[in-house]
């Protein structure tokens, strides 16, 4: 399966700071009535009262470019500025523009027919709008690190021969043969795609070619086509969107005439803002403030995998690349930390993990999954084992011909520079040091765009990453498969490659009996426990505040979306 993605900018909003699409599992008709139920009982309900303005505290996007785009840091945006076919609330994808569709008995072709809406000028958004969206991150010309995912995931006729140069855009599965009706052409059944679990935005083409490089850097750059409009984005400090009163549901839902955006970078500061009441809520707080905001905070569990990655490439260094690829050194790393102690102590609010697969969010299926069903044989003890850590270094230094630890070459640690990835970085590079005497491994800090370019185009030695669980394991291991959006996702190389696996992969996408299809998912975890160069450290959970006078101000888990559709505030 090769895909070659030529360049890729920071992290999508198919992703999570890595890499994985939001998906649901197959079941057409259930979900499909579930959406619909959802979406008309929303139009009963209506939205809240009008609010002049709403305040929260976030991370302020990466980029606005809705094609490159990897990080749910942007998604906050889009989710805010964009319409949708299906517009994800608390994991359930209810029809927006989608008037009615229809899916063929063999599950090969969805067809959409859309409602009328405009772009804020008053020119219609067609379905070519949103068809050319998901072409423009197939375009190779584009460089955009989820194709991979558009690919895999989704299987339409011709994407990786289009991705690769091999063919026209005519040619691929994704038509609007009208302006109301869009067309997916699948080449072969997606188990876990159900026809609605697909966030498509609209992008009007002859806008984005005109921005070229530029597409999302401003405001200026960037188009607005859904329940708000950007209006300013002033870099590290804030961003300001305004109500679109021409949106399909204006009258219905997000209720705020203004909302703010405050760029939180530092964490005191924020902390300050909230309790001074010049923030209505915050997207993040620290576990260490959770008790001193207790009355305000709401606990979200399990929307990211965090690990431990390893550039088996070594930066085209064959020493270091020797040393990265040697599956004993990596055991020795993981056997070496105690990840209980180490989520303690950092972050209490994470759970520590040993295994890739955990039990998936909810999404348009109440149905679970998955742990229990299928233990892990031979995972890493979650205490960790400081003596098998030290036969597996000396096995690695045997191996690699080095007489000591201490001859070992400098290896970077790239991280995020801020308050949360800088305490795990030097707790983690610490337990290595305190139990096997590393001294080789330095913390490399980086603003979070920089960090993820770096990752993107595999310039650094070992990288924390956060990848999306999702609502279906399929989220998570897809993209690990080869050429994969998070396994490969600029094209310069893959760091983990297996037939098997990818053929595994490739199976359990087309098996529609849940149960084998979660077997198949199982059997692909064992090879990433035997053979991937990462380990999992904790799955993250994390605390939102709102301010008493605030209700449903939500902090989304599948489609890491800042949820304000039925925002209400009795000021």
């Amino acid at each position: 399966m090769k895909k070659q993605l030529l360049a890729a900018l920071a992290a999508g909003s198919l992703v999570l700071t890595g890499c994985g699409t939001y998906t649901s599992t197959a079941g057409s008709t259930e979900s499909s009535a579930a959406a619909s139920t959802a979406a008309a009982e929303g139009e009963e309900a209506g939205a809240s009262s009008s609010i002049d303005k709403f305040t929260f505290i976030a991370t302020e996007p990466t980029s606005l470019n809705m094609v490159t785009s990897q990080t749910e840091l942007d998604n906050f945006a889009f989710y805010l500025t964009q319409e949708m076919l299906f517009r994800p609330y608390q994991g359930v994808y209810s029809p927006e523009v989608v008037d009615t569709y229809e899916v063929s008995d063999d599950h090969l072709t969805y067809t959409y027919h859309l409602k009328k809406t405009n772009w804020p000028d008053g020119e219609p958004i067609t379905a070519a709008d949103f068809a050319y969206y998901l072409t423009a991150i197939l375009d190779p010309d584009n460089g955009s690190g989820v194709a991979a995912d558009l690919i895999t995931n989704y299987g339409f006729v011709n994407a990786e021969a289009y991705n690769n140069g091999e063919c026209g855009v005519e040619d691929v599965g994704i038509q609007a043969p009208d302006d109301d009706t869009l067309v997916f052409t699948l080449a072969a059944p997606m188990a876990d795609f159900d026809g609605t679990n697909i966030q498509v935005y609209p992008l009007r083409r002859s806008f984005f070619e005109a921005q070229g490089q530029s597409y999302g850097g401003t405001v200026e750059n960037y188009e607005s086509s859904g329940p708000y409009i950007l209006k300013d984005w002033t870099i590290g400090s804030s961003l300001t969107y305004e109500k679109n009163p021409d949106w399909l549901y204006a009258d219905e839902q997000f209720p705020a005439k203004t909302v703010v955006e405050i760029n939180g970078t530092d964490t005191n500061t924020s902390i300050s803002m909230f309790e001074n009441g010049e923030a209505d809520a915050m997207y993040y707080v620290a576990t260490d403030y959770a008790d001193q905001l207790k009355d305000y905070v709401t606990f979200n569990f399990g929307s990211s995998l965090r690990m431990v990655q390893f550039n088996t490439t070594g930066q085209g260094d064959e020493a270091k690349a020797a040393l990265l690829s040697n599956r004993n050194f990596q055991m020795a790393l993981a056997y070496a930390l105690n990840r209980t102690a180490i989520n303690q102590a950092v972050n209490k609010s994470n759970k520590a993990v040993n295994r890739f697969l955990n039990e998936p969010l909810k999404g348009n299926t109440d149905d679970t999954y998955f742990p229990d069903d299928y233990p892990l044989a031979d995972a890493v003890p979650l205490d960790g084992d400081a003596d098998k850590a030290k036969e597996y270094l000396q096995a690695a230094l045997d191996e690699l011909g080095y007489a000591s630890a201490a001859d070992l070459p400098t290896l970077g640690y790239l991280t995020f520079d801020n308050d949360r990835y800088r305490t795990m970085a030097e707790t983690i590079v610490d337990q290595w040091k305190q139990v096997l005497g590393l001294e080789n491994i330095e913390i490399n800090l980086q603003p979070i765009p920089n960090a993820i370019q770096l990752m993107c185009t595999l310039q650094y030695d070992i990288y924390y990453t956060s990848l999306a669980v999702g609502v279906t394991p399929s989220t998570f291991l897809n993209g690990w498969v080869t050429d994969g959006s998070v396994n490969n996702p600029a094209g310069v190389g893959n760091i983990f490659s297996n037939e098997e696996y990818d053929r595994i992969l490739d199976e359990a996408s087309q098996e529609f009996d849940r149960e084998k299809r979660m077997a198949l998912y199982a059997k692909a975890e064992e090879i990433l426990n035997e053979e991937g160069p990462f380990f999992p450290v904790n799955v993250d959970g994390s605390y939102y505040a709102q301010q008493s006078y605030v209700k449903n101000f939500i902090v989304a888990q599948t489609d890491n979306a800042i949820e304000i559709n039925d925002l209400e505030m009795n000021k």
